[in-house]
């Protein structure tokens, strides 16, 4: 781990790719040189090299390919192809080419010291992929040279040793993170990323998490006012419900009672019991004070977020007639860190309704006064059955017999968050090394890098899948169907698998990625949270002729970079040091390609390049005011004066323009946000933009 760790930081510290390649025509011209001045004839035409793994053992039978960077389709993909799986035999560069055309692709099979031959390169440049043997197991496909595409004349005459990446046997056991951390200390860093941080008890901090780069995320604990009953905290008053709607947020909610002119049906208080400690919310049915269980009060066992824009509350529940305390928690109320009450947006403001539907029995439908009352959430609705999946380290479902609920287990480590499955103890909740990694009592018993994922070894488009097992937006292939990427057995995917495999075998036929409602009205840029895959494999990035890129390029989620979202290089500084470090030789600077783009140099001190490449054009919690045509007022006319930005960035990397169609012709506040309503309004002038048509 040490070695790859290293080798991972000086591929990040390679020249620029015009530097680089300039460096290697200069060396072998000087070797030509010492030799004589031999002419191109003379040139040795071969390529050779050993393919090992990550210890150094040899991989025997594998074929490497030399793919011509012309090969690795740029066919359009799209939210429908995504979706509909139309795309599925383009979408992953290299191994969709390698199987669409792999018999005119040069090859060579490694003998059994994992040596292979190329006796001539062709002229071309070309991506040098390995896919391992038949019955080799262990290895995955990709290689260490299997990114950037590379001419001909740089590998002709030369040895290029290829290390791939080794994963566990299917007899590997989970060890947890505190074993790994006991031989790999330097990713203690690993504890501060927001993947560290999801589900956490309460207010506090296990020992495999650390807040120190996030203190805004407990902000929403200041509402739990201290005392020895429920008004004593703070209200949250949840009103105007809607059961016809098919959202989560069926009631409006405000910190301040909405008066006479809404129609108040519950006030969630939020306080800490001074006695016990324990952080409680209490549900008290306004609407119908008759209910004999008009109050209703729960602790808030788990947090979920606080480290990205916002924070939910899990609570235990015992159930209101029986008094048996089921062993699952469900969710209950979003807090939203830049939420504000003075926005007529219902979804924006510092808290929002997170499924009080799911503890509300109106009795009749649509919703009839007075018939409201306050009752068990369905057994399905727990998060161990429908959220744990993309958190929880070696997740895996069971039922229990005697609440009837679906539960989930995951890595048991003496430093974990919360005895999920309450067998005395604890789990860790979150993503950890093994996540990613893979199971790792193989690995702890021989070392030296054997028998765990490497994600710097995979192929791209399998670095990608690494995130895109939950980054995704997809129905799961099992019985429940949810957002979970869950196989027919409700097993989860492994590291390293490839994004064909997923879709095939932990993904519903008919919902393989985000359905259009998740989308803007392109169906293009995500409207919704954790969908970045979907948007990535439409981006140039994912595809293209000169370097492949993975989640991996920019994120080091090991954490301890001192960026935000664990990124290697600073996003926002003059002139974009972390898009720089592929693109310098491409543009210069922000204000020259600007320049010459569009006529007018944008300076670097005040644009960056994520300003236009990557909008927030997702939402998790509750964004913020874009460019506003006129001071808001908290009241409807706002819908036509103020655009919003979102929290997540697009993921696409392109440049939406004003004439999208979700944006011109569009209401102001309905408007997908983009650079021109963001930051070039604060020059330009998009007070039209609502009136144009999209043509």
């Amino acid at each position: 781990m040490n070695a790859s760790r290293s080798t991972q930081q000086n591929q990040r510290r390679l020249p620029r790719r015009g530097l680089w390649l300039a460096l290697l025509t200069a060396s072998a011209a000087l070797a030509a040189g010492c030799a004589q001045s031999k002419g191109d004839d003379d040139v040795d035409p071969s390529l050779r090299g050993k393919v090992s793994g990550p210890s150094g053992s040899a991989v025997a039978g594998a074929t490497v390919y030399l793919v011509p960077a012309s090969a690795v389709s740029t066919e359009e993909i799209t939210g429908a192809g995504v979706l509909a799986g139309t795309t599925e035999t383009f979408d992953e560069p290299l191994e969709d080419a390698v199987a669409n055309l792999d018999d005119s692709f040069p090859e060579a099979t490694t003998n059994g010291s994992g040596s292979y031959l190329f006796n001539s390169v062709p002229d071309g440049d070309y991506f040098v992929y390995v896919e391992p043997g038949a019955g080799d197991t262990e290895h995955i496909r990709g290689g260490s040279l299997c990114r950037v595409s590379t001419p001909a004349k740089s590998l002709r005459g030369k040895t290029k040793d290829i290390v791939m990446s080794s994963s566990p046997p299917d007899t590997a056991t989970y060890t947890g993170m505190t074993t790994c951390l006991a031989c790999h200390p330097q990713y203690e860093t690993e504890k501060t990323v927001a993947h560290r941080l999801g589900f956490r008890v309460t207010g506090q901090n296990s020992p495999l998490q650390d807040t120190s780069a996030h203190p805004e995320i407990d902000d929403a604990l200041d509402y739990f006012l201290d005392g020895d009953d429920h008004e004593d905290g703070t209200p949250v008053y949840h009103y105007d419900y809607d059961g016809t709607q098919n959202r989560f947020d069926m009631f409006k909610t405000s910190l301040t009672d909405p008066g006479t002119d809404a129609e108040l049906n519950a006030i969630l208080w939020l306080w800490r019991d001074d006695i016990t400690q324990e952080y409680k919310i209490t549900i008290e049915n306004v609407a119908n004070p008759s209910d004999d269980n008009h109050i209703v009060t729960r602790v808030a066992q788990l947090t979920y977020g606080g480290a990205v824009y916002k924070q939910r509350f899990m609570i235990d529940w015992e159930e209101l007639e029986t008094r048996v305390m089921r062993n699952g928690l469900y969710p209950l109320l979003q807090f939203q860190h830049e939420g504000d009450d003075s926005r007529y947006d219902r979804t924006r403001k510092v808290f929002r309704d997170y499924h009080l539907d799911f503890y509300w029995d109106d009795n009749d439908t649509p919703n009839t006064p007075g018939d409201d009352v306050i009752a068990d959430p369905s057994v399905t609705k727990n998060i161990s059955r429908n959220c744990m999946g993309c958190h929880a380290t070696n997740y895996t479902q069971y039922d229990d017999t005697v609440t009837g609920e679906v539960l989930c287990d995951s890595v048991e480590d003496p430093n974990g968050e919360y005895d999920i499955d309450h067998d005395g103890s604890l789990n860790d909740l979150n993503t950890g090394c093994e996540s990613c990694h893979g199971a790792g009592s193989a690995h702890v018993n021989n070392g030296e890098g054997r028998y765990i994922v490497s994600p710097e070894y995979l192929s791209p488009s399998r670095d990608v899948q690494l995130c895109g097992r939950c980054h995704n937006r997809q129905a799961g292939a099992d019985p429940i169907g949810g957002d979970h990427p869950l196989n027919a057995d409700s097993e989860f995917p492994p590291p390293g698998i490839s994004r064909a495999e997923f879709l095939a075998d932990y993904v519903k036929p008919t919902v393989k990625g985000p359905l259009a409602s998740k989308y803007w009205a392109d169906f293009t840029h995500a409207k919704s949270h954790h969908q970045q895959t979907p948007d990535f494999v439409k981006s140039a990035h994912y595809r293209n002729d000169d370097r492949l890129m993975g989640c991996s390029d920019c994120h080091d989620m090991h954490g301890g970079t001192g960026h935000e979202r664990a990124l290697i290089a600073d996003p926002h500084a003059p002139d974009s040091p972390l898009c720089m470090i592929c693109h310098a030789d491409d543009i210069g600077s922000t204000a020259e390609h600007t320049a010459a783009l569009l006529g007018v140099p944008h300076g670097a001190a005040n644009t960056a390049c994520i300003d236009c490449h990557q909008n927030k054009t997702s939402k998790t919690g509750s964004g913020h005011y874009g460019f506003l045509l006129s001071p808001p007022t908290g009241t409807s006319a706002d819908d036509t004066e103020t655009y919003f930005e979102n929290d997540v960035s697009s993921h696409v990397f392109d440049v939406p323009g004003k004439d999208n169609v979700g944006v011109s012709g569009v209401l102001p506040a309905n408007a997908m946000p983009i650079p021109y309503t963001q930051r070039c309004g604060v020059c330009h002038d998009p007070s039209q933009l609502q009136y144009q048509s999209p043509d």
